[in-house]
């Protein structure tokens, strides 16, 4: 990614790159279609312990590199998988979006091209998201590949989305999103073009914490309240998912 906010990164490992425009911290996703398999997890959460080690950061924006921010799952490394490893690999990918979810500091995805499925859920982890007007979808396509979400990913969704228009056009019948669609439905906060989508995502990002920042405890407290019911369901999952890992 070419901009004048990122230049050596501090970090790099699989694909991933972490950066820091002064006091924000920006992770890069440069794996092709950026489909979730078991390496992006663990790569993610690598860099994610960085941005949290670092005590001057007050916020996280995650972006994409090309034609894709995320391509949903990597089903074709999916399927070389047993039972046991598949069930160990979706429960990981909950803990992530999970840990996104309550992340102790603002984040926002910024969509540089398309977002879907298991793409999007990512972006919808995050606390905002901003979209290239010019290039890329947003959809939850499962409805058309046959799969459905886990009781915790329909708990945040319906949060983040609502209950009503958005969330039967995003989530039954799978709607399409221009950003332009998003932007007017409420979806994300700003439609930038391609060379402006890090520097107005900087922007959005700071205009909520301004110099201070948000006390990290204080953020962490509001949005465990605020996604109480999806933190209830991720930790009935958890309970569960150990118990049929102990059965295999």
């Amino acid at each position: 990614m070419t901009t004048p906010h990122l230049h050596k990164p501090e970090k790099q490992l699989n694909g991933f790159s972490l950066y820091h425009s002064n006091d924000i911290a920006i992770i890069v996703i440069d794996r092709g279609e950026n489909r979730l398999n078991k390496e992006f997890v663990t790569s993610f959460n690598i860099l994610l312990d960085d941005v949290e080690k670092n005590d001057t950061c007050k916020g996280l924006i995650t972006t994409g590199a090309g034609k894709f921010y995320g391509n949903g799952l990597d089903l074709e490394w999916m399927a070389t998988l047993q039972q046991d490893d598949l069930l160990i690999f979706f429960y990981s990918l909950s803990s992530l979006l999970k840990r996104i979810l309550y992340f102790p500091l603002p984040t926002l995805a910024a969509l540089n091209g398309h977002a879907y499925a298991g793409g999007a859920l990512l972006a919808f982890a995050h606390d905002l998201r901003t979209m290239r007007i010019d290039r890329g979808w947003l959809c939850f396509n499962e409805v058309f590949i046959n799969r459905i979400f886990s009781d915790f990913f329909f708990a945040y969704l319906r949060d983040k989305i609502g209950h009503g228009k958005n969330l039967s056009e995003a989530i039954v019948l799978g709607r399409r999103y221009t950003a332009e669609d998003a932007f007017q439905c409420g979806l994300i906060s700003a439609m930038p073009s391609e060379n402006l989508l890090l520097s107005e995502s900087i922007r959005v990002l700071k205009s909520f914490y301004g110099k201070t920042g948000f006390p990290r405890d204080s953020l962490v407290r509001m949005k465990e309240a605020t996604y109480r019911n999806a933190l209830d369901i991720y930790n009935l999952e958890k309970s569960k998912q150990a118990s049929a890992s102990s059965k295999l």
